[in-house]
């Protein structure tokens, strides 16, 4: 029996948790179509890219010391966001993995035994 913290179960139907996972899913999209343009211009400056690439392999192989970038170069600030971004995308299309196998492979008439966690993680809401 699924058990949160505080001892709850939440009983819902393949059904339910679908339609709950569908509007989910929805939301993930949006926000991963949101992040997939802003890399995809970043991905179009081909100056910032390279930039990017190279700082980034530098702070791999070597750390600390002092280092002069030109103007065009990539800030520690931007490659910073973009790396967030890129974390931000991998777990977007992760949640977005689940979300489409839990809809494709739940028998709709089956009661799953829920911990509130995953009952969240599906998009139940009040």
């Amino acid at each position: 029996m699924a058990q949160d913290r505080m001892g709850l179960v939440f009983r819902k139907t393949g059904c339910e948790i679908k339609a709950a996972a569908a509007k989910r899913l929805e939301q993930v999209t949006q926000r991963l179509e949101r992040r997939n343009q802003a890399l995809q211009e970043f991905m179009g400056d081909a100056e910032r890219v390279r930039s990017y690439l190279v700082r980034s392999a530098r702070q791999t192989l070597v750390h600390g010391g002092p280092s002069l970038y030109s103007e065009g170069d990539v800030s520690s600030e931007q490659m910073e966001e973009i790396r967030q971004l890129c974390e931000r995308i991998f777990a977007l299309e992760l949640e977005e993995k689940r979300l489409k196998l839990t809809i494709a492979h739940l028998d709709d008439n089956q009661t799953f035994e829920l911990t509130y966690d995953q009952l969240a993680s599906y998009g139940f809401e009040m």
